[in-house]
């Protein structure tokens, strides 16, 4: 597109659902020494409210109430953003999608419950065999290298000194990395290609 974003659109007359991708060049890698796992911190906090649709559970909500299912990821050098729904409501779904990456709200009542939510997932995963040979493996690796990092977060690395800190740096993150040339967008749906096109530009 104009803006830079990559995207390749799929058009099935026959798909039982329709779906999109967003996948974002950066990940923990780009995590500040001060502030590990702050990537994986900002896609929790993505999910909670946007300019045009405030209401923090609003796009979960209408996912599911349209047979659809939702998640994201963070990894090393992507984080990536997926839905799927009935294939009727592609259209209002991507809209709310989209806002995530355009017009997003930040709200500051939210980051202690999600740095909260981050820290559990963390000591839920802790004794998982896949978190422990991850774990030994970042120990006999360079120090140095980005790998090394701690890259899931938890109250430790996320804490901040005052009101609002981790919030500043939140959006410092996301104006920096959030940006259309490092995006790839995949949207698959029962519409023609013409119609998609329009459906993804706009």
């Amino acid at each position: 597109l104009n803006n830079q974003l990559k995207v390749l659109l799929i058009s099935d007359p026959r798909a039982d659902k329709a779906a999109a991708s967003l996948d974002l060049h950066i990940g923990s890698r780009q995590d500040p020494p001060q502030s590990e796992g702050l990537a994986h911190f900002l896609e929790h906090m993505l999910f909670l409210g946007t300019e045009k649709y405030p209401e923090p559970g609003e796009y979960q909500a209408f996912i599911s109430q349209h047979g659809g299912n939702h998640n994201a990821y963070t990894a090393f050098e992507h984080t990536n953003y997926f839905f799927d729904i009935e294939p009727q409501y592609l259209e209002p779904a991507l809209d709310r999608f989209a806002q995530f990456f355009v017009a997003h709200l930040f709200s500051q009542q939210y980051v202690e419950r999600e740095k909260n939510a981050v820290h559990s997932e963390y000591m839920a995963k802790l004794k998982s065999d896949g978190r422990k040979s991850l774990d030994v493996f970042k120990e006999q690796i360079n120090p140095q290298h980005p790998f090394a990092k701690f890259s899931v977060g938890n109250l430790t690395t996320l804490s901040s000194n005052t009101e609002g800190e981790l919030r500043e740096q939140l959006i410092a993150f996301y104006q920096q990395y959030y940006s259309a040339n490092l995006m790839s967008l995949v949207v698959i749906g029962r519409e023609p290609l013409s119609e998609l096109q329009t459906m993804v530009q706009s």
